[in-house]
């Protein structure tokens, strides 16, 4: 029986339609993630835009995009919120509550939208059958006038051989037509595939069967089965699509919340040119990938990055799991303090004891659960309130889209700092990407010159954490191009192939780092 009931609910008039939407929706691309380096509030408020956008759809009985918007919204609240390492927080209590009731509501009208689209696919299936049977009526009605018009030929034919040739008796053209009327009222064969013809015959020789049939319908009075047009199926209207596709997140400006205002923007094409532009090339992301393996592979060869293996890494220690934004922003600190910089052996005691009493009070304090990762704003004020880091000291931060070199390029910019003025200070910074945070340390050689650390404690190296030297500004730029491209899974590559960049949609992008950059400034006097 539930077998029975779940075929009957699945087997619906709208089943094809709704089952239309998912796949286009599913296979556009567009799928979204939630990352623990950004704050949960961000995606609480995404998915009130995407609420937003569903209640307005319902009431409005757009069907469609109001069923998209509704399995978005329940999928992202039930299946990608839930995995934030902040969901939990009783911070957040009151906001998980109220999400849960609405996802139960929006489940409920889905219902009430699937039921609606149903009655809508009976309609439009009665309204094809009666389109056809229409035209089947007006096909027949053709039919029978034709064969009117050809009985009134015969009789004028008959007619006018009787005064023509009276030797000619009236039986005999009353048998002739009778049999040409019963030819045309008996089925029509199809008409045969036409063979190749050969020049002769295209020139007008007629073949034999052409003989045949001339000799039989001298008269052209048997209708030809060309004359007959073949039955159609019922024609879809011109502004009822029979599937129309999702709306696309495109379309939703700030997380994919509806947009309540036209676009003007021109497009591309529509733009008047002056002059022919050139045009641009383009790398895909999978030749981003490889064109970033063979550069480092080359820098590597010429030593100009070295990897060497720490004797530690985040996790081995009990309490230090999921605990590199403290790692990385403890790692820059002590670097920053110590003179000639942070060592080996530091870095390995920063990983398996120092970072584990801060992680502990800084998640007791968020609410958090023992191996939750910890967004960076969180761990830099803590760091601040409690003189680990020093706001005087702090640069900057910059994030953006990381495989544009000019995004990137700003962090390069902050951390090799101002010619003359801040260029011969240490600096750290930490790098978020990918659900994961790694240090940079800058090292100083000269006024205009450093070579460059990348430290990462995760396992990485031979089954521990690694240290890269980059012994140039340029050297870490490949580093880096290198470490953030192979992050990229096939789905992600799939995403960043068919979505551009866009600032309001960031914290949904794959292609998104974030960066603070710190460095050992002076302390300004009062």
């Amino acid at each position: 029986m539930a077998n029975q009931a779940q075929s009957k609910r699945t087997d619906r008039p709208s089943s094809n339609r709704r089952n239309h939407l998912k796949e286009a929706d599913g296979s556009s691309g567009n799928a979204i993630t939630v990352s623990n380096l950004f704050p949960i509030d961000r995606y609480y408020d995404a998915s009130q835009k995407v609420l937003n956008a569903f209640q307005v759809s319902f009431e409005e009985k757009k069907l469609d995009d109001a069923y998209v918007y509704g399995m978005r919204y329940s999928r992202f609240c039930v299946n990608e919120i839930t995995k934030h390492d902040y969901y939990k927080a009783t911070k957040f209590n009151q906001k998980r509550a109220v999400m849960n009731k609405q996802v139960t509501e929006v489940i409920n009208k889905l219902e009430i939208v699937a039921d609606m689209m149903d009655a809508e696919e009976v309609i439009k299936e009665a309204e094809r059958k009666a389109r056809f049977q229409r035209q089947k009526e007006e096909e027949a009605r053709r039919r029978q006038e034709k064969l009117q018009e050809l009985q009134q030929r015969v009789n004028r034919q008959k007619h006018s051989a009787v005064v023509s040739s009276p030797t000619i008796s009236a039986e005999s053209i009353h048998d002739s037509a009778l049999a040409k009327l019963q030819r045309l009222n008996g089925p029509v064969e199809p008409p045969a595939v036409s063979t190749s013809r050969s020049p002769s015959q295209s020139m007008g020789e007629n073949t034999e069967s052409e003989l045949e049939d001339s000799q039989q319908d001298p008269d052209g009075l048997i209708a030809s089965s060309d004359d007959i047009p073949p039955p159609l199926l019922p024609p879809q209207p011109d502004d009822e699509p029979e599937h129309s596709a999702p709306p696309s997140y495109q379309d939703i400006v700030n997380y994919f919340g509806p947009s309540n205002i036209q676009s003007t923007s021109i497009e591309e094409s529509d733009k008047p040119q002056n002059k022919k532009a050139a045009p641009k090339t383009k790398l895909s992301i999978r030749q981003y990938i490889a064109n970033a393996e063979r550069a480092r592979l080359a820098l590597q060869q010429q030593r100009k990055i070295l990897v060497s293996p720490l004797q530690t890494y985040q996790g081995r220690v009990r309490g230090s799991t999921n605990g590199c934004t403290v790692i990385s922003a403890t790692i820059a600190s002590k670097h920053l303090e110590t003179h000639g910089g942070v060592s080996d052996a530091h870095i390995c005691d920063i990983i398996d004891k120092e970072c584990i009493p801060l992680l502990r009070d800084i998640r007791s304090r968020l609410g958090l659960h023992g191996d939750s990762l910890i967004i960076p704003s969180d761990v830099h004020d803590h760091m601040v309130d409690h003189h680990l880091l020093f706001q005087h000291k702090f640069v900057g931060a910059v994030g953006g889209n990381i495989v544009d070199r000019e995004h990137l390029g700003e962090l390069f910019s902050l951390l090799a700092g101002k010619p003359d003025k801040t260029a011969h200070f240490k600096a750290g910074a930490t790098f978020f990407f990918r659900e994961h945070v790694v240090s940079i340390l800058k090292f100083p050689t000269s006024p205009t010159e450093a070579v460059y650390d990348l430290v990462d404690s995760l396992p990485t190296c031979n089954g521990r954490g690694s240290r890269t030297r980059c012994m140039s500004l340029e050297a870490l730029k490949v580093q880096m191009e290198w470490y953030t491209s192979h992050k990229f899974s096939d789905s992600n590559c799939t995403y960043i192939e068919k979505n551009k960049w866009n600032d309001s949609m960031a914290d949904f992008d794959p292609r998104v780092f974030q960066a603070f950059v710190w460095a050992n400034l002076p302390k300004p006097s009062n």
